[in-house]
C-alpha cells in the first residue's frame, strides 16, 4: 500500500473529533496498527483515501484467521470506517468507495467477559494493608482504591479529579467523563472519610488536583498531579503487597457495579453511577452470575 504524509490527514481529523482520554489513546493506537498493516509507518502515513471495499475486506478477513475477537475487529472496522468518512467529507474518496466500505459486515460471536469482581474479604484487605503505613503515599492511595470501589471511577477520571468537583456540604463529587459528560456522584461515609483524610494532607498545595505525585521518602510533589498511567501503577502495586489476586484498575469499577446490583439497586441508576449511555454497557459489568455458575460447577459430582 503506497504511502505519504499529506497536509490533510482523514485519520487525524478522525482523532480530533474524539474527546481526550483513554478511548482517544486506543483509537491512535489502533489507527498506527492498522495503518502497519496496510504496510504505512503509522497512522500520519498511510494513505487512507486509497482505501477500497476489497482492501477492508481483506483487513476483516485476516483478523478472524488471526483469532482476534470479534469485539476487537469490530472496533478495528469501525476506526477504519469512521477515517473513511473523513475522507469522502473531503472529496478524497468516492461517495460509492465509502460506501460500500460502510457495508463490510461486523464480525458475529463472542468471548468469556474479562475482568472480575473482588469479593468483600479482598477489598478490605486490600484497603487494611495500604492504610497499615499510615504515611501520606498510603493516604492517597487508600483515597484512590475507595473512590474507585466505592463510586466507580475510571483511573482517567481519578487521575483528572479536581477540588472543585468536591463538594464538601454535600458529601458528593462531580466527574467528567468519557464524552466531556459530567454525572454526579455520592460518597459513601466509608469512601468520604479516606477521601478527607488525604485532603487534609495534601492542602496547601496550589495543583487543581485532587491527587498529586508523592516522591521517594513521602514527600509531594508540589503543584504535579497523578497521572492515569500512575493510578494504574498504584493499584497493581498495592494489589501485590496485599496478596489479593491479581485485578485490573477496571476491576474495581466493576466491582462498584456488580455490587450495586447485588444489593437490588435499579440497573438504570447503576447506569447513571456509572456513566454509562447504556444499560447493556452496564450489564456487561454485572458479575454475579459469573460467580454464581462457578460456585454451583463446583459443586457437581461425578
Amino acid at each position: 500500500m503506497p504511502s505519504r504524509r499529506d497536509f490533510f490527514n482523514p485519520a487525524e481529523a478522525y482523532v480530533m473529533t474524539l474527546g481526550d482520554g483513554q478511548s482517544k489513546k486506543r483509537v491512535i493506537q489502533l489507527l498506527n496498527q492498522i495503518s502497519r498493516f496496510f504496510g504505512a509507518a503509522d497512522l500520519h502515513a498511510m494513505e487512507w483515501q486509497m482505501l477500497t471495499y476489497d482492501h477492508v475486506l481483506a483487513f476483516r478477513e485476516t483478523r478472524v484467521r488471526s483469532g482476534l475477537s470479534p469485539a476487537t475487529i469490530n472496533l478495528q472496522l469501525s476506526v477504519i470506517k469512521m477515517t473513511c468518512k473523513q475522507c469522502w467529507l473531503k472529496n478524497l474518496m468516492p461517495l460509492q468507495t465509502y460506501a460500500a466500505i460502510k457495508e463490510v459486515k461486523s464480525v458475529r460471536g463472542g468471548r468469556v467477559p474479562k475482568g472480575r469482581a473482588l469479593q468483600p474479604a479482598e477489598s478490605g484487605r486490600l484497603l487494611k494493608t495500604t492504610e497499615a503505613d499510615g504515611d501520606i503515599r498510603s493516604k492517597r492511595d487508600a483515597a484512590i482504591i475507595a473512590l474507585a470501589l466505592g463510586c466507580g471511577l475510571r483511573r482517567s477520571e481519578i487521575a483528572s479529579l479536581l477540588l472543585e468537583q468536591v463538594d464538601h456540604v454535600r458529601h458528593t463529587i462531580t466527574v467528567r467523563g468519557k464524552g466531556n459528560k459530567e454525572r454526579r456522584v455520592a460518597v459513601a461515609d466509608a469512601v468520604w472519610e479516606r477521601l478527607a483524610v488525604w485532603l487534609e494532607a495534601r492542602a496547601g498545595d496550589p495543583c487543581p488536583n485532587v491527587f498529586l505525585a508523592v516522591r521517594r521518602y513521602g514527600r509531594i510533589s508540589t503543584g504535579h498531579s497523578i497521572t492515569s498511567s500512575a493510578v494504574y501503577q498504584i493499584l497493581k502495586t498495592r494489589s501485590s503487597q496485599s496478596g489479593v489476586e491479581d485485578f485490573s484498575p477496571h476491576d474495581l469499577r466493576r466491582t462498584f457495579a456488580t455490587r450495586l446490583l447485588g444489593a437490588g439497586t435499579d440497573i438504570n441508576l447503576v447506569r447513571k453511577a456509572m456513566g454509562h449511555a447504556s444499560v447493556l454497557t452496564t450489564q456487561r459489568y454485572d458479575k454475579r452470575e459469573d460467580e454464581e455458575v462457578e460456585e454451583a460447577t463446583r459443586k457437581i459430582l461425578i
